[in-house]
């Protein structure tokens, strides 16, 4: 047993050094904002992702040399969720272990605290959390309510929990203090309801990092009774989610005048009129196109003409498709597909428009832009052209009738038939992604995982329909995924994995369809086909979707039916969307599932609750793996996925944690109505009125 010492208190020289904000969302060695045993009653900045790891391991009624891999996240202010792997070794399989009468712990675990609002921050701060959130064993079960106050340098911290911990952390009072000694360096000291410790934090400065990473690294001497060694080490990573460029929109002002007809004074939001949230301008009794009553510019038809012809010019050196441009003395109208901005429509949007105020820069022209995709209708969008070049030139918030209604009018134009169209057809489009199947945290091991490249590759040719190839290629795999090892059957399959023809088309009312037919792998080979509709209101705010699928085994005599309906309200002022889905999935497990989406620019976080063959808790991950612009070539796009996602789960509420693959899941999931037709639910007059910024900027970025 180690000699007991009494607690030791870091201290040091400090160089003068000009002190700047201390940081406020500090992890501790347990996957909440805090010192590094104890919480604090501050939460991870919104957009933030924090990584860890540590060697401060409970196991039992000790504390040992283990490894602790936590990470946390600001969902939106005020809360944060996140969860820690807890093991005594990485790749030792417990169950020989135990069977060799050597014990060990692999752990997994979900973490939540909430900061109190209305409290003024020149008081103090206050919130409660909780650790090991429903777990199947509940090894460090804790619940807590801790306040924090800023004096000066200085972070005191004043708490009270209860715990199922062995070790008694955060069992009664606990307290804290943090100084912020200088931008890079803080001291603690801390009692964490049984034992006291003290520590250091080393922040790497922040000008040798990019814009959205910074690096702490932790040591803790812990003076616990029950403690292996006298110091813990962690290092820790804080990953900006929402991207600079996203961060420095510059928020819209109010148009000083508008000059629409009487019936399209803004007024607000009548969707979001029981929300406390940002609002933003929208039109009463929207008309389809907005018309100008007279012609108030000089210029001739010839030089309307030139005009439009360098404007579709311009959208074609662009890499977008399928380009139409008619015009009149008083309007413009734009029918156009863009398959280059994958990661959001926006983009696309924004560079449409600011060329179009840019060419036509004549007084007094109304515009209309109708977005398409093969030929389906996305949205459509009108407009002044006066009121939106002021948009660009001064920020001023734009006056749009935007619509998913669309209205395609050809009478009364005179169209560009000058030079090519761009047709979509026929041009194949690949994307490149990695694809994972992995265990985490099991008694196999901390991480199993199979990694493959997968490539999808499609071919529009005609309206709404293509055909579409996927295929994987093995890259690595961990032992337990090899021949004869416990993950064998979960392995990727090196070659085809789908061959479908893929057809959209849209019903009146609104409602869009999308049937997939053909051959699909999934440990075993299939025949089938898929069909989804879905509806989504006018706003964007409403979204109702229902799927319907029949596969039929080719190895063997057997099928599988599948059918899932869902409802999605989307907080477009909030960036967050909140679905509920029930059904029969493709593994033969019916329930339901319930998810929590928050935005962050263009990578989001999802956090679920699943009940079907057992009840799970996870948070997902989706991150666009390509650039903002895909790379166009005359003989097809190339892109990365832009809504690649991995997620973690556990069991909740059971007595056993055992390893559950492929629950909860849908064929062809990443080709559906949404992530095709819609940018993943954001395509709507809800999302676009709110985030009017991206589309001024997207045009100052692009316009070159």
């Amino acid at each position: 047993m180690r000699k007991k010492t009494n607690t030791l208190m870091w201290s040091c020289f400090m160089a003068s050094t000009p002190l700047m904000a201390a940081t406020t969302d500090n992890q501790s060695f347990y996957g909440y904002t805090g010192l590094i045993n104890i919480p604090n009653a501050y939460v991870a900045d919104f957009g933030s992702l924090h990584t860890q790891y540590n060697n401060q391991l409970e196991y039992r009624t000790d504390v040992v040399d283990g490894h602790n891999f936590t990470i946390n996240t600001g969902v939106f202010e005020g809360l944060e969720v996140g969860g820690k792997i807890a093991s005594v070794s990485i790749h030792d399989n417990l169950f020989h272990e135990n069977a060799k009468g050597n014990s060990q712990i692999r752990d997994l675990s979900f973490n939540a605290k909430y900061q109190l609002p209305f409290i003024p921050k020149d008081w103090f701060s206050l919130a409660v959390g909780a650790q090991d959130i429903g777990g199947a064993a509940n090894n460090y079960k804790a619940y807590y309510a801790v306040a924090t106050k800023r004096l000066g340098d200085f972070d005191l911290t004043l708490g009270a929990g209860t715990t199922d911990n062995l070790t008694n952390r955060l069992d009664g009072a606990f307290a804290g203090v943090q100084w912020h000694a200088t931008n890079w360096l803080s001291i603690t000291a801390e009692h964490d309801g049984e034992a006291t410790s003290s520590g250091l934090k080393l922040h790497v400065p922040s000008k040798w990092l990019s814009n959205q990473l910074a690096i702490s690294l932790a040591a803790n001497y812990y003076d616990h009774k029950q403690s292996e060694d006298d110091v813990y080490f962690g290092i820790n990573f804080k990953y900006q989610l929402n991207k600079p460029e996203h961060k420095s929109f510059r928020p819209v002002k109010p148009a000083p005048q508008l000059s629409l007809q009487a019936t399209s004074h803004i007024t607000p939001n009548t969707a979001d009129s029981n929300s406390s949230g940002p609002k933003a301008p929208q039109l009463k009794n929207k008309p389809t196109l907005l018309k100008s009553k007279q012609v108030k510019h000089t210029a001739t038809d010839s030089e309307l003409e030139q005009t439009a012809m360098a404007f579709k010019a311009a959208l074609l050196d662009d890499g977008f498709e399928n380009i139409h441009v008619g015009y009149s003395l008083t309007s413009v109208h734009v029918i156009i597909e863009n398959h280059v901005f994958n990661q959001n429509e926006l983009d696309a949007i924004g560079l449409i428009l600011g060329r179009l105020q840019a060419h036509f820069n004549y007084p007094g022209m109304d515009f209309n832009l109708i977005l398409q995709k093969l030929e389906i209708p996305q949205i459509q969008i009108s407009g002044q052209l006066d009121d939106y070049r002021d948009f660009i030139q001064s920020g001023s918030a734009p006056n749009l009738a935007i619509t998913n209604r669309v209205n395609i009018q050809h009478g009364g134009l005179t169209w560009v038939n000058f030079g090519s169209t761009n047709s979509p057809y026929y041009t194949p489009r690949l994307t490149l992604s990695p694809d994972i199947v992995k265990g985490v945290a099991t008694e196999i091991g901390v991480l199993d995982y199979s990694l493959a490249l997968k490539a999808q590759l499609e071919l529009p040719i005609w309206q709404g329909g293509s055909i579409n190839v996927t295929g994987t290629q093995g890259i690595a795999t961990s032992d337990d995924f090899k021949d004869n090892k416990p993950f064998t059957r979960f392995k990727h399959k090196d070659g085809l994995t789908s061959l479908t023809y893929k057809q959209n088309w849209q019903l009146p009312f609104n409602i869009y369809n999308q049937t997939q037919i053909g051959y699909y792998y999934d440990f075993t080979d299939y025949l089938g086909f898929k069909h989804q509709s879905m509806w989504m209101s006018e706003s964007g705010r409403h979204q109702v979707s229902a799927q319907l699928g029949y596969f039929d085994y080719q190895d063997f005599d057997g099928d599988k039916t599948i059918y899932n309906t869902s409802y999605q309200y989307n907080l477009s002022e909030y960036d967050i969307s909140l679905s509920a889905s029930v059904g029969k999935f493709f593994n033969k497990d019916s329930g339901y599932k319930l998810t929590s989406k928050f935005w962050f620019g263009d990578t989001s976080l999802d956090v679920y609750y699943l009940d079907t063959k057992g009840r799970f808790v996870g948070i997902g991950l989706t991150v666009p793996l390509t650039p903002r612009k895909d790379y166009a070539t005359p003989y097809g796009v190339i892109k990365g996925k832009n809504d690649w996602r991995e997620r973690i789960q556990t069991r909740v509420g059971e007595s056993h944690n055992n390893v559950a693959f492929g629950l909860g899941q849908l064929p062809f999931d990443d080709t559906s109505i949404e992530t095709e037709l819609f940018n993943q639910s954001r395509l709507s007059e809800s999302y676009i009125q709110h985030h009017l910024p991206r589309l001024r900027e997207a045009y100052k970025t692009y316009a070159k």
